[in-house]
This record gives structure tokens, C-alpha cells and sequence, in this order.
């Protein structure tokens, strides 16, 4: 068989590489929490936000970065989201007090939003140059090495952590950063995007999606009755981005493609119970 016929392999390694970034912050800064609260003084109600940050940072930055990754292409994303993971981890030798690490967690949260779409992406894109279906044993490995990280993650950090202290669970970001920049530099084909009269970015569907995440989000961190109207505002948003995203041409979100296509609907219902 013609090589050119078939996927190629030597993505799997920035692939797995962008795609692991998330679970292995979202892992190991469990066992974490103690050494940083301790660190600076900050009860559990303030650490929590550590985990809270990132969670929030990812929700709404995901589709986003999905959405400009299908614009400019997965390389330019997938670079700059990586390089910002590295860059923001260097930030815990200033951290002053528990919020400063609050933000780093931030920009790391959105520095992994472009691993996996980039990851479906260049599988979409072997797909069409090969004329084959995407090979499942791509998703499988994708899927296996991001279970692995998130079960494995607070072993490992608990390692890292009695060697090098708490400063080690952002530390571990600058090695993987710096392969993720080598690997995708070398190995990802450069990628052009689309000319800038054939952009149509959503803004008001991507803002309305933030706003809405924002708010579900922080009710469902601390939820009691006197935060309702977090959640009644959330409700509120999704009920006017539906509306919204149901009547332009380029929506942010294509519920269309969602309201018809049951499987893919069922998968999500699945992800949000098991979460």
C-alpha cells in the first residue's frame, strides 16, 4: 500500500502530547491542595478554587479555541496554547498569595483548550487526504493515554511533590510544554486557515456561551439557595443563546447538527453524568 495512503504516525506524538496537558493538571493539583494551603495560609474554600479555575477556563475556552482552530488551522492554536502552559507555570516562583496561582491555573486551563481539538482535527485532515475513515485505533490510543494520565496523575504528583514541594504540579508543565512545542513544530503540517473575508467568528454566541458557563459554574461550586440567581441566570443565557445560535447563518455552537444527530447527543448526556 502507498504510504501516502495512509494516516500518519508521526502525529500521534504531539497529538498525545497537547491532548494530555489537561487531565494531568486536572490531577495532580489534587494532591496539592494541602501543601499549597498550608504554603500560604489559605483555607479550603480558597484552594478549591484551584481545581474551580481551570474547570472554568477549559469549559468556555474549548469550543472557543475549537472554533479558531478550524479557522487558522490546528499548528498556530496548538503552539501558541502549548507555549502558554509552559510560560504561565514559570509564574509560580512570583506567586505572592493563593490567587496568583488561582490565575496561573487559569491561563494553563486555557492554554490546554487546544490539544484535543487539534488532536480531531488532524484526524479529519488525514481522513480526507487518505480518502479512508479516521482509524479507530487513533481515538483509542487518544482515549487511553488521557485515562491513564488522569488515573496515574496523583501518584505521580505525590512523587513529584515529596521530591520538589507543591511548586512541583505547575513545574511538570514546562517539560511537557517544551516536547508539545518540539514535536508540533517538527511533525504538524503547516496550515494556511482561511482567507479573512471568509471568517464569520460568532462573537456574540461566544460570549453568550462564557457569560452562561460563568454562571452554572460558580452555582454549582457553592450551590445554596441564596445563590439561585447564578443558576436562574444561567438558564436565563442558555435559553437566549439558544435562540440566538438557532437564527444566524454561522452560529458558534451548530445545534442543528445537534438536534439531529441522537448518538452524538446520547455521548454527551453520558460525559455529563459520569462528570
Amino acid at each position: 500500500m502507498d504510504t501516502h495512503s495512509r494516516f500518519n504516525r508521526k502525529l500521534y506524538i504531539p497529538m498525545i502530547l497537547g491532548s494530555i496537558l489537561n487531565p494531568i493538571n486536572s490531577s495532580i493539583i489534587a494532591v496539592a491542595l494541602i501543601p499549597i494551603g498550608t504554603a500560604f495560609g489559605a483555607p479550603p474554600s480558597q484552594t478549591a478554587w484551584l481545581v474551580s479555575a481551570l474547570y472554568l477556563a477549559t469549559a468556555i475556552g474549548q469550543p472557543v479555541v475549537g472554533k479558531l482552530i478550524d479557522i487558522y488551522g490546528p499548528k498556530r492554536l496548538y503552539m501558541i496554547s502549548t507555549a502558554l502552559v509552559g510560560a504561565a507555570s514559570f509564574l509560580v516562583f512570583f506567586a505572592p498569595n493563593i490567587w496568583w496561582l488561582v490565575a496561573v491555573r487559569v491561563l494553563i486551563g486555557l492554554g490546554t483548550c487546544a490539544g484535543y481539538p487539534a488532536a480531531m482535527y488532524l484526524i479529519r485532515m488525514e481522513s480526507e487526504r487518505t480518502g479512508e475513515k479516521s482509524p479507530a485505533g487513533v481515538l483509542a490510543i487518544l482515549s487511553i493515554a488521557n485515562q491513564s494520565i488522569a488515573v496515574i496523575g496523583p501518584v505521580l504528583g505525590g512523587l513529584l511533590i515529596g521530591i520538589g514541594g507543591w511548586q512541583s504540579a505547575y513545574i511538570v508543565n514546562i517539560p511537557l510544554s517544551l516536547a508539545c512545542l518540539i514535536f508540533g513544530g517538527i511533525i504538524f503540517p503547516a496550515e494556511k486557515g482561511r482567507k479573512e473575508t471568509e471568517m464569520n467568528i460568532d462573537y456574540v454566541g461566544m460570549g453568550l456561551f462564557a457569560a452562561m458557563m460563568v454562571s452554572l459554574l460558580l452555582f454549582l461550586m457553592n450551590p445554596q439557595i441564596d445563590r439561585i440567581y447564578l443558576f436562574a441566570g444561567a438558564v436565563a443565557l442558555m435559553a437566549v443563546f439558544i435562540y440566538y445560535e438557532s437564527r444566524i447563518a454561522k452560529p458558534f455552537i451548530p445545534l442543528k447538527v445537534l438536534r439531529e444527530n441522537r448518538p452524538l447527543i446520547a455521548t454527551y448526556i453520558r460525559t455529563l453524568l459520569t462528570a
